[in-house]
């Protein structure tokens, strides 16, 4: 991915002028620009609330939404929520609908795909697509025990265009990554399951210690209404260690799995397991199973105690993230080994905007360390800007 230029407006208004701790809104509205979709406009919002009624056992319960358009008319529009109810249970999800292009990289691990646009005459690892999504997913657990959840979920994504961007183009090596996705990019996939949670985190939004563990599978069938017939199986740990003050190591595994049914089953594009580990673009390595490893050291340079509303100097909240991950996709075109993963190293800033909530502005820089992942000789980079943490 080219490096992006990001031009970030608010943030010393929003740390300079606000005069209290706005505990029920996050609000941060944006300007930034990279090569590939120009100037971005939007916002990005929490709101939070109290649904166990002033039980501490009861996490902070919120609504996060953002909206991006950009000048090459292009729409990013998504909301999350996890909501804490009082007896316990959990509900959560997220909605999305994206309008933007993005890049095909084929299928596999390795990014060697070249293509040549016949307009441009530039050679690239990657098919321009112009691509269209609406999605749903969401799961209601139960509490079952101190902490422990489970319940029913479901994910629903409606693929409405795939079209290829270049009028014309040549493929001068692997055309067989894309060709084993034909039939398989536009259409509905609809899987239904259930998801178990294990969950002993101090604060959900910014934790500094306890541990995540999820597993949860779900089954896309015809019978649901989905064009597409596969069982998607998916295992998460985060641990989180509080090594010194409020500082944190956090560390992070993701295991993907995907399975189609009999002969006559597949998995669409955007169903593939496609690890998102920071550095690299997500989708540059993408087939039937995928795993991620994610190590981060979180470096606040302020205390619980030292930061009062207002705060007129910003860098008062200031603080420092180091990451590094691994990850790599295989199954169907070639087997899991170590010495495939795909590393990344990068850092990022972070500026506290809750300090009840722990809420941090994450600003991260991705380097991706494959020296072929950016076409013949390049490597990727990555830019994120957010609120919250990566995980």
């Amino acid at each position: 991915m080219k490096s992006s230029i990001a031009a970030v407006i608010a943030i010393f208004f929003w740390q300079t002028v606000f005069t209290q701790d706005l505990r029920r809104y996050d609000f941060l509205p944006i300007i930034t620009y990279s090569a590939e979709s120009a100037l971005n406009l939007g916002a990005i919002g929490f709101r939070y609330f109290d649904l166990g009624k002033g039980n501490q056992d009861i996490p902070v319960s919120f609504l996060n939404m953002s909206a991006v358009y950009t000048t090459r008319n292009q729409l990013f529009l998504e909301s999350g929520y996890q909501f804490f109810l009082f007896n316990g249970d959990r509900i959560n999800g997220r909605l999305y609908y994206f309008d933007a292009p993005d890049r095909n990289y084929g299928l596999g691990n390795n990014p060697n795909l070249l293509l040549i646009e016949s307009e441009s005459q530039e050679i690239l690892n990657y098919l321009n697509v112009d691509v269209r999504r609406i999605g749903f997913q969401g799961s209601y657990q139960k509490k079952v025990g101190k902490k422990v959840f489970l319940g029913p979920s479901t994910s629903v994504e409606n693929v409405l265009k795939y079209d290829t961007i270049p009028s014309s183009f040549q493929i001068l090596q692997g055309a067989e990554k894309l060709n084993r996705l034909q039939n398989r990019n536009e259409g509905t996939r609809v899987g239904v399951g259930f998801t178990a949670t294990l969950d002993t985190r101090d604060k959900v939004i910014n934790p500094r210690s306890g541990h995540f563990l999820e597993v949860s599978l779900l089954t896309h069938s015809k019978f649901f209404g989905s064009d597409f017939d596969y069982q998607a199986s998916r295992i998460e740990f985060t641990k989180y260690l509080n090594t010194f003050r409020n500082h944190t190591l956090a560390l992070r595994f993701v295991q993907d799995w995907k399975h189609p049914f009999g002969t006559t089953g597949n998995i669409p594009l955007y169903g593939l397991s496609r690890p998102n580990g920071r550095g690299y673009f997500q989708g540059t390595f993408q087939d039937q199973h995928a795993q991620q490893i994610d190590i981060e050291y979180r470096l606040p340079f302020w205390r619980d105690g030292n930061i009062d509303y207002p705060r007129p100097h910003f860098w008062k909240g200031l603080g420092a993230v180091f990451f590094v991950n691994g990850q790599q996709a295989y199954g169907e075109t070639t087997s899991y080994k170590i010495s495939n993963t795909n590393i990344a190293v990068g850092s990022g800033l972070r500026i506290l905007f809750n300090k009840k909530n722990r809420m941090n502005l994450r600003i991260d820089f991705g380097y991706g360390l494959r020296k072929d992942a950016n076409g013949v000789d390049g490597r990727q980079t990555t830019f994120s800007f957010n609120l919250s943490e990566a995980f």
